[in-house]
C-alpha cells in the first residue's frame, strides 16, 4: 500500500510559469536513478494521450542490467504547480493515478517535499540526496524557509520514489499516471511540458531506442517545439491528419516546428541512439470562437466548436458575419471531418485553410454530430 514519507513541502520560488495570464500545474518526467548506476535504457515507448483536461502518460521502458541482480533507487521529480499552502499537500495535487510495475510486479513508493535549487527560473542541482538516501524537508525547515520568502505564494517540488530491483539482463519497467493540463492566456491555449533530457541520468546517457505517441484527440491542431528534433520529416501521421512546417521566430532563433491538423490519430516520432537535449512541448488553441472579432482566424486555426446557452437569439456578434461567412461557419463541423462540398465556394474555401484534409469516405450526416457541433449548426442557420 502506498505510503507518504512525513517530509513536509518546501518552497522553491516565486515565479508563476504563466504569470498571471493562465495556470501551471506540472509536466511529465522520466524516471530517474538517484544515484550513479550502470543501468543502461535500451528501449522506451512514451505515449501522451490528452483526455479533455489531462494528460495521460503512458510509458514502457526496457532496461539492461549487465551485472548481478542489484536494487536502484528510481526517482521521479515532479515540479511545483500555481497553489500557495504547500504544507497542505503530502501528495502532488496534480497528479493521479501514479503506478510502476517492474517486470509484471507492482511497486509501493514514498513521496517526500523537496529542496531543489534555482537559479533564474532553471533547475540547476537536486540536493535532496544524502548519503545516498532521499531527505525531505522538515516541518520546521519548512516553515522558516516560507517565512524568509518575499513572497506570498510559496511552491514545491515533490519526488516519488521506490527502490527497483534489477535482475540480470533485460528487466522491463511499466509507468502510469496522469497530470492536469496547464493553460495560458486565460485558457486560450493548452499546454502539454514533458521533461525529456532526465533520461540521459541512465549509463549510456541516452535512450537506444525511442518512441513519442502524441493523442491530441480529434480534430485538432496542435504544435510541437523543435526543441529536441530538427525536421518536420522526423515525424509519423498514423491516422488521417497533415504535417506543416511553421516558421516562427523566438528562443529558438527562427527554426522550424512542427504543426500539426489531426481529424483523428496519433503522431509519432521515433529516433536510435536518443540523446534529448530539449524538453517536450506541446501547444495546442482552444479559445472560443465568440472571443474572436475578425473572421479571418477561421482559415488559420482549428479548433472544437464552442457550447453556446442559448442558439435562439440571434446577438449582435451574429449580424457581424455576411451571409456568405455565416454559410462557411454552419459548415464547418463536416469540413472538420473533410466533407466535400458540392459547392464551389465552400470547397474552394476550406481547401485554402492549413487544415482541411479531404476525406471521400465521410458522408455528412448532422445526427452524428456531437450536442455541441448540433448546436452551432443550428445557430449559424
Amino acid at each position: 500500500m502506498k505510503k507518504v514519507l512525513p517530509f513536509i513541502v518546501c518552497c522553491l520560488s516565486c515565479i508563476s510559469a504563466f504569470a498571471n495570464d493562465g495556470v501551471y500545474y506540472t509536466r511529465g518526467n522520466q524516471l530517474i536513478p538517484v544515484n550513479e548506476t550502470d543501468i543502461s535504457v535500451k528501449k522506451e515507448v512514451l505515449t501522451l494521450t490528452r483526455k479533455e483536461n489531462v494528460v495521460q502518460v503512458s510509458v514502457y521502458y526496457e532496461f539492461f542490467n549487465q551485472a548481478d541482480e542489484k536494487e536502484v533507487l528510481v526517482g521521479f521529480e515532479a515540479e511545483s504547480g500555481d497553489y500557495t499552502d504547500p504544507i497542505s499537500f503530502p501528495e502532488h495535487p496534480d497528479i493521479h493515478n501514479f503506478k510502476v510495475a517492474i517486470n509484471g510486479d507492482p511497486q509501493t513508493y514514498d513521496i517526500a517535499h523537496i529542496d531543489i535549487t534555482y537559479e533564474n527560473g532553471r533547475k540547476v542541482a537536486a540536493e535532496y540526496v544524502i548519503d545516498g538516501q532521499i531527505k525531505g524537508m522538515s516541518d520546521e525547515e519548512c516553515d522558516k524557509e516560507i517565512a524568509e520568502m518575499e513572497c506570498p505564494e510559496p511552491f514545491c517540488d515533490f519526488v516519488y520514489y521506490f527502490t527497483a530491483r534489477f535482475r540480470p539482463g533485460l528487466n522491463v519497467i511499466q509507468h502510469t499516471y496522469d497530470y492536469d493540463l496547464s493553460y495560458y492566456d486565460n485558457g486560450a491555449i493548452i499546454y502539454i511540458p514533458y521533461v525529456l533530457t532526465a533520461a540521459n541520468r541512465w549509463a549510456n546517457h541516452q535512450i537506444d531506442d525511442f518512441t513519442l505517441l502524441i493523442d491530441m484527440g480529434d480534430r485538432i491542431s496542435f504544435n510541437v517545439s523543435p526543441t529536441f528534433y530538427t525536421s518536420g520529416d522526423e515525424w509519423e501521421i498514423q491516422g488521417k491528419g497533415r504535417y506543416v512546417p511553421v516558421a516562427f521566430s523566438d528562443i529558438y532563433n527562427q527554426t522550424v516546428r512542427a504543426q500539426f491538423h489531426m481529424q483523428h490519430g496519433v503522431v509519432r516520432f521515433h529516433k536510435d541512439n536518443f540523446h534529448p537535449d530539449g524538453e517536450l512541448y506541446v501547444s495546442a488553441l482552444t479559445r472560443t470562437w465568440h472571443d474572436f472579432i475578425s473572421f479571418d482566424w477561421i482559415k488559420k486555426l482549428y479548433m472544437p466548436v464552442p457550447i453556446y446557452g442559448s442558439i435562439d437569439a440571434k446577438d449582435d456578434y451574429y449580424f457581424t458575419f455576411t451571409p456568405e461567412q455565416r454559410r462557411i461557419a454552419k459548415n464547418l463541423p463536416f469540413a472538420q471531418r473533410g466533407y466535400i462540398f458540392n459547392s464551389k465556394e465552400l470547397q474552394d474555401f476550406f481547401e485554402s485553410t492549413p487544415w482541411y484534409i479531404p476525406n471521400p469516405d465521410y458522408k455528412a450526416d448532422f445526427a452524428s454530430l456531437s450536442e455541441t457541433e448540433q448546436l452551432w449548426v443550428e445557430y449559424w442557420k
